[in-house]
């Protein structure tokens, strides 16, 4: 287990560090983290997910549903996938199959949020120094 582990670190690891380096710069210049709430300046389907998961995995499942609903998919997908690709070895079709269901069910909460809750409370609110409109504006006369 600790070895596959270690193997996809290793195999991920440009990746982890592209990352970290994404985080830094977008948080000091745009004090924001995804990249679709700083380009159009509304929120996407991951929105608020990670502050969900935490909340959730903390007890305060009321305030990491209202964050993002669709956190308690991803919980129980990640469970599943971390037990059959670290424990068992084994990376079985229903995996595949059950992140398809999870990233359509999280897009169909997103719409449903966006059409009847947006805007509203944290994460669904409209970002105004998103980079459209800082564009926009300098295009002014």
């Amino acid at each position: 287990m600790i070895k596959r582990l270690i193997n996809d670190i290793k195999a991920f690891y440009p990746a982890v560090i592209a990352f970290l380096l994404y985080n830094i710069v977008v948080r000091t210049i745009f004090h924001a983290y995804c990249p679709f709430l700083i380009v159009t300046g509304f929120p996407c389907a991951g929105c608020g997910m990670t502050r969900a998961v935490f909340y959730i995995l903390t007890g305060r499942i009321g305030r990491g549903m209202a964050l993002n609903p669709a956190a308690p998919l991803w919980i129980v997908f990640l469970l599943l996938f971390f037990v059959e690709r670290y424990v068992r070895g084994r990376m079985p079709g229903y995996i595949k199959l059950a992140l398809v269901f999870v990233v359509l069910a999280t897009f169909g909460i997103y719409l449903y949020r966006m059409i009847c809750q947006f805007p509203g409370s944290p994460p669904l609110v409209y970002y105004r120094n998103n980079l459209i409109a800082r564009t926009l504006r300098r295009l002014r006369p």
